[in-house]
């Protein structure tokens, strides 16, 4: 892949397309079998500990300036431990990429295209997106830059839509006898926003660092924003029993607009349409991450890394169709954004950690 360069603005929408993923989708059901009506709250708190995490992955991309991820973890852990720590990204990334993807086909042969077969359409889907990936962060960027404004007008529509329908009765009684199960939704409700997690592949690209704080951060509340105010919509409009029996809560919650007019007669399907760009956008930033893992984890020279993408096709694929089932699917996205708060809690501790102590040495040693 080249070694592009990226306007520090992009960072916001590399960010903020990175989290709206298919979580978006699914995570209010999760939250609400935990958290009942005040898994709006559990959002909220998982906004703040996300928060945490991506000023965290902020701060480790600052203090090695020039690396990615992968890069800096053999940089600060040497040939074998950095490999060791590394190996964990590089399995995390791929599958989770690969579950994006699996998710989303899903949420498409339910609302769209039930009769295409699932292997078919998940094999068109990884061969767009490797192929755009395999050009490098600036082409994604660039895709990435025109879909950006589409997805986030459309669901500003959405949200505005719903309005009407919002029951404030769904929502009560606000954290009566239920304060214990709000903050233990609090976590995955984090995990679901781990997207931001993203920076760390992305900052190295970037011309002025220096001005990506603004642009990082701004992506990552656009994306939390709406997190938040889908979930409490969806409580709103269907109240926390009806919720926890929707698989996609959001696409459901369009299907139950009427707009009184037979334009947008099924406005859920029109609803998954519009979603396939952000969810190439955020399988495209994953599957980037993972092409890099695998390059500097192997140390593959650069006229062989277009074969890393290609190789990305299968692997991907058997993720992908791996889980036996929509639920067994859904249950392994739902264990991976729990996997990804220990990582935020421990694993990028522990590199911030170990680069400042590199650093302290190098400058002994100067």
């Amino acid at each position: 892949m080249k070694n592009n360069k990226l306007l520090p603005i992009q960072i916001l929408t590399l960010t903020s397309s990175n989290m709206l993923t298919v979580n978006l989708l699914t995570i209010q059901q999760g939250l609400v079998s935990v958290a009942k009506q005040d898994a709006w709250i559990s959002m909220l708190l998982g906004t703040v500990i996300g928060l945490v995490g991506a000023l965290l992955m902020y701060y480790l991309s600052t203090i090695n300036q020039g690396l990615d991820l992968p890069e800096m973890t053999l940089h600060i852990g040497g040939n074998w431990f950095g490999r060791l720590l590394l190996s964990i990204s590089v399995v995390y990334v791929l599958i989770y990429s690969g579950l994006t993807i699996r998710v989303f086909v899903q949420a498409l042969q339910l609302f769209l295209i039930d009769r295409t077969p699932m292997l078919v359409i998940s094999i068109i889907m990884i061969i767009v997106i490797v192929c755009v990936v395999s050009k490098g962060i600036e082409t994604i960027a660039g895709v990435i830059d025109i879909l950006f404004p589409f997805l986030i007008f459309t669901l500003i529509l959405l949200i505005a839509a719903l309005v009407p329908q919002y029951q404030i009765i769904n929502i009560k009684p606000v954290l009566y006898k239920n304060m214990f199960n709000t903050f233990k939704a609090s976590l995955p409700a984090s995990g679901a926003l781990a997207g931001y997690g993203s920076i760390v592949y992305t900052m190295k690209y970037v011309t002025d660092q220096k001005r990506a704080l603004k642009w990082y951060l701004s992506g990552f509340f656009i994306s939390a924003g709406f997190f938040i105010l889908l979930t409490t919509s969806t409580i709103l409009v269907f109240g926390p029993e009806e919720t926890q029996r929707f698989l996609f809560p959001t696409l459901y919650l369009s299907k139950s607009l009427n707009l009184g007019t037979n334009l947008f007669e099924r406005l859920e399907a029109f609803m998954v349409v519009l979603w396939i760009p952000a969810v190439f956008a955020s399988a495209g930033i994953y599957t980037f991450s993972s092409i890099r893992n695998f390059i500097v984890f192997f140390n593959i020279k650069p006229k062989y890394e277009k074969y890393v993408a290609l190789v990305h096709i299968p692997l991907l694929l058997f993720v992908a169709m791996y889980s036996k089932n929509q639920l067994e699917a859904l249950e392994h996205m739902k264990s991976f954004d729990l996997i990804v708060v220990g990582l935020i809690i421990v694993y990028i501790p522990l590199l911030i950690i170990l680069s400042l102590i590199k650093k302290r040495r190098e400058v002994k040693v100067e």
